[in-house]
């Protein structure tokens, strides 16, 4: 499905508004304002976009340490993802959560994870409830290389299937589980056939032109939706940085990397402007709105406040004086 002009200057835009605040988050942690570690998708968000246009609000996601793509696709604002990047009370966590975990219920923002695979068996439980509600909504998990060998990866396959949930896996293989190539990690050449064989509909797309995810997502979404089962889409793509801000890369060879880039999702569009009637000078012009946004934001975020030290012991899963009653020690 070729995208409408509209559709494709909205797509475009979504995936300048990921790149420029990903790119804009490395140099706040460079300044020392963002702490922890910082997973980015430079290079990856037509995968995001793609998916991500063809959701609604009741459904819902679950992504991975590197999320920031999916939940901006999801529709969650920038404002608040840099406040809680920045650790302040603005945030969607308040500001204890951090790069990891923003989490935004309210958008269908069911939490980014920081464990390898722990996403996908939680993204099950909610698409049981979903099929128990009789809910319309999906729930989309999107995963990385390296969840795809994890137990909970199989076990989530093997009963999504058999209670045929209403749940879409992406998995964002941009060739590297951290630092480790496929080859090293699976002796399944096949992964599509692998997935199958739970009998889980799969399909393959290319995870750098945002109209071909989203003419497969949108397929695969809908089929889903209508009460199909489970399906699992792969989009390969590859990510411009390291697995994180302490990690430069070195394992990739430089050629495979130009290579890559020359396949920049944000290039492929820009080739792709003509046919849909777009002009460089309306691109450019929503570069410049989306690149005031990001100063716009990051400024608010700035001004707001740290958390107090007692919200640490707010959001907890037990109150203090439940954990006193069980023996936990309470200062």
């Amino acid at each position: 499905m070729v995208l409408t002009k509209s559709e494709f200057l909205e797509a475009y835009e979504t995936m300048r508004r990921i790149r420029e605040f990903e790119e804009a988050l490395l140099r706040l942690h460079g300044q020392a304002k963002a702490p922890g570690f910082v997973h980015v998708s430079v290079w990856q968000e037509a995968v995001s976009v793609g998916v991500g246009r063809h959701l609604r609000p009741e459904d819902q996601i679950l992504t991975t340490h590197r999320g920031h793509g999916d939940i901006i696709a999801k529709g969650v604002a920038i404002e608040g993802m840099y406040a809680e990047l920045l650790a302040r009370q603005g945030g969607y966590c308040g500001g204890k959560g951090g790069s990891m975990h923003v989490t935004d219920v309210s958008r269908g923002v069911l939490g980014a994870n920081g464990i390898v695979g722990a996403n996908m068996p939680i993204a099950a439980g909610a698409a049981l409830s979903k099929k128990m509600r009789r809910d319309v909504g999906v729930v989309v998990v999107y995963i990385g290389d390296g969840a795809l060998m994890n137990g909970a990866t199989h076990e989530t396959l093997n009963m999504a299937s058999l209670w045929q949930l209403p749940l879409v896996i992406v998995r964002v293989d941009n060739q590297y589980a951290e630092s480790t190539a496929a080859r090293y990690y699976t002796a399944i050449p096949d992964i599509l056939a692998f997935v199958r064989s739970y009998g889980v509909s799969a399909e393959g797309v290319d995870g750098n032109d945002v109209e071909a995810v989203s003419d497969v997502a949108g397929r695969v979404i809908e089929q889903v939706r209508r009460g199909s089962g489970p399906a699992f889409l792969q989009c390969r793509t590859y990510r411009r940085y390291g697995h994180n801000t302490a990690d430069v890369g070195a394992y990739r060879p430089p050629e495979e990397v130009e290579a890559w880039g020359r396949r920049d999702p944000l290039v492929v569009a820009r080739a792709a402007a003509t046919a849909h009637g777009v002009s460089d000078a309306e691109l450019d012009g929503i570069d410049a709105a989306v690149l005031a946004h990001i100063d716009r934001a990051i400024a608010w975020a700035e001004e707001q406040p740290a958390p107090p030290p007692e919200s640490a012991f707010e959001d907890l899963y037990a109150d203090p004086a439940t954990m006193a009653a069980f023996g936990g020690v309470v200062r």
